[in-house]
Order: structure tokens, then sequence, then C-alpha cells
């Protein structure tokens, strides 16, 4: 796939836009990248730029619509980073949901290591297996992990590959080859992607494009982001145990999704290979979120301002009555707002037990809670 095509598509799209960032989705560009979507109109969920990821809608910011548009233009990873809460994970769900491809989440832990985003081989049961009736091929005990999935999913279940055949680098050597055909039966002659992973495919006639979301990769060893660059950057998948080596199909190019809180330090290497945005929080877009997850209740206005005005002052580090052991996030606002309007038939916020459940949603130790409830003295008073 070159990149005059997707440049031309690109320009067409930008001469126009359609003022809420979605200008993207556009016949042409969606041919040229090759998005598995019907028409633009299927595309956009409600039709005010929002999208559902787990059944919770999300508001897309023109500038996050941007930068989706820059990765899918380049083919390199978005590196999502912003405070816990402010919906870095949602973000990368409601894009997949959005598009209407599938989606992998894989939540990164001071554990994880590159062969858990690839794959696996259970050697236990593997070696238990053989001591008995069970034994099965090799292939039986490989567990596919994000990427191989994303790889496997971009070329289709009826890629064919033969033994010691390599076509565009993919292929399997001939002895991964004798594995599989000793212990399973695999036909001596092409067989295809379909047949040596069905489960991979879930019911899939052809090669689609998958969303990979790889949460808080800061949380991982600083080693592992490292042993991901060609994986990132090529997209390549090798099972060495199997003699298998493949590589994502450029029109159905994996989009990989990496969240950060800023916990520690990326690699320079990784950020050089990514493109980046921070997810921030204005009151229109907060104010939009909340409206938009709380569809189901009534909603009063002046309770959603008091209850911004409080989000403000505790995410505020100057304020007078000291500073909260973590900022507030986009969630715990939610929370309190859905408490003020049905803790009570008639809400009031002189109620302290309306008080107490808003403390307990921003509040996560006591000191939080004691703040909590000055900073509502302070707005709106002593309680009733």
């Amino acid at each position: 796939m070159t990149s005059k095509p997707k440049l031309a598509a690109f320009e067409a799209a930008r001469r126009r836009p359609s003022g809420d960032g979605t200008e993207w989705l556009v016949p042409e560009l969606l041919t040229e990248v090759d998005l598995p979507l019907p028409t633009v109109a299927a595309s956009l969920g409600d039709g005010a730029g929002g999208s559902t990821a787990g059944g919770k809608p999300y508001v897309f910011s023109p500038e996050l619509l941007y930068a989706f548009k820059a990765a899918l233009l380049v083919g390199q990873p978005l590196l999502l980073t912003g405070e816990p809460g402010v919906g870095k994970t949602q973000a990368g769900l409601a894009l997949a949901a959005r598009l209407g491809i599938p989606v992998e989440r894989f939540t990164t832990r001071s554990v994880t290591v590159a062969a858990d985003l690839l794959y696996g081989i259970d050697d236990i049961r593997r070696f238990r297996d053989s001591h008995g009736a069970g034994r099965r091929a090799l292939r039986d005990y490989v567990t596919l992990g994000p990427i191989a999935l994303a790889v496997l999913r971009s070329l289709g279940p009826a890629y064919a590959l033969e033994p010691g055949v390599f076509r565009d680098g993919n292929g399997i050597a001939a002895t991964g080859w004798a594995q599989l055909g000793e212990n399973f039966g695999v036909p001596a002659g092409p067989v295809t992607l379909g047949l040596l992973f069905p489960d991979v495919f879930d019911g899939l006639t052809g090669p689609v494009r998958t969303l990979v979301v790889v949460d808080e990769i800061d949380k991982a060893p600083r080693d592992t982001p490292n042993d991901l660059l060609v994986e990132f950057e090529e997209m390549r998948l090798h099972i060495r145990e199997l003699g298998l080596h493949l590589k994502a199909n450029a029109a159905h190019w994996p989009i990989v999704v990496l969240t950060a809180n800023a916990e520690r330090a990326l690699p320079e290497t990784l950020l050089r290979r990514c493109i980046f945005h921070t997810l921030t929080l204005s009151d229109a877009t907060l104010r939009d979120i909340i409206e938009t997850n709380l569809r189901d209740i009534e909603m009063d206005g002046g309770l959603v301002d008091q209850a911004l005005l409080l989000f403000r002052e505790l995410r505020d580090p100057t304020f007078h009555a000291g500073t909260m052991s973590r900022p507030p996030s986009t969630a715990e606002c939610i929370a309190a707002v859905r408490a003020m309007h049905l803790w009570l038939p008639v809400p009031s916020l002189a109620d302290h037990g309306l008080r107490q459940a808003m403390a307990m949603a921003f509040g996560k130790t006591r000191a939080d809670f004691a703040i909590c409830e000055q900073a509502m003295a302070r707005l709106w008073g002593a309680p009733a």
C-alpha cells in the first residue's frame, strides 16, 4: 500500500471538513486504509461524535480524533498519556467500536514481558500429556497474545502456507510442519491459517484490521517496551517452535493504542516510534462526558455546575484545605453527579447525607474525606 493514494485521500477529506473532527471518515480514505466499514454513517455512532466501548458512551474530542487519524496514516502506535481516569483505555475501545473492528485489550503488570503480547508455550501441560494418551499437536499448547492475534487476523483464515515455502516473508519451516503433520495430521500440501488456528478468526471469512490496546505500558519493566519495538513497527510474528514466520497484511495493518500514566519514563526508542497525545479534562469536555454517561437520568444543570465546581476545587493543588492523595478522576466525578441526582427526591446541597456520599465518591482516604467536607462547606455553607 503506497503512501501517495493515502495522502491524496487525506487531502480530499481535509478539504471537506465535517465540523466535528470526523472528516477523515470518508469513503476515499476508508478505501485506502481498507477499514471494514459498510458506510461512513454506520461509523458515526449516534451522530454526535460519540461511540460506545463496553456498553458505555464515549465522547471524542477533535484533538483525539486528529491523533487517531495521524496514527492510522503513518501506521504507528498511538501513545495516550494523561491522569488516571481521563479515559485513555476507553478511547481505544471506543475507536474499535466506532470502526466496527475486533479489539484486543492487554493490561500491563510489573512482571509483563514481551512474550506476553506475542505467544507462549505451555510446556508443563505438554510434558504431562506426553506421558499419557492425550498427546496433541504442538500448536495446541500455544497461547497467542494480542499482537499475534492481530497479525493473524490481518492475513485472514484463507491465507495458505506450504512447508518450506515463504512468500513476502510469510511461511512455515519444514521442521515446524513436521511437528504439525506428525501430531495432528496436517496435509502435506498447502494449509490455511484458518485450519492451523481455527479459534483465532471466530467466524471471520476474510482478513480484518484489529485494534490492540496495551494498558499502562509504563508499569512494565524497562526492557519490555524495547523488546517489542520490531513487533510494533513491523508487525511480525515468529513462533520459533512451529517454524512460523508471519507479517501483517499492509491493507489491514493493526492499530496499536498504548496508554501510560507517567509512573515512569518510557524508553526514547519507543517514543520515537509513536504518535503522542495527552488527554486533558476541559470543563466543556467533562460536561459532555457527564451528560453522555448519565443519559438515563434527568439532569439538573445547576447540580452539574456545582459538581464541576467541587471537582475543580478538589483538583486544585493550591486549595487551602490541603491536597488530595490523588486528583479525582472523570469516573469519580460521574459517580458523584449520579449520587447528587439520586440521593433524595429533591436533592439539596445542604443535606448531610448527600455530602457524605459526595465525599465517599471523591475521597479515598480519611484525609481526602476531610478535604472534601471542607471544600463543600466553603462552597455551600454548613450542612443542615
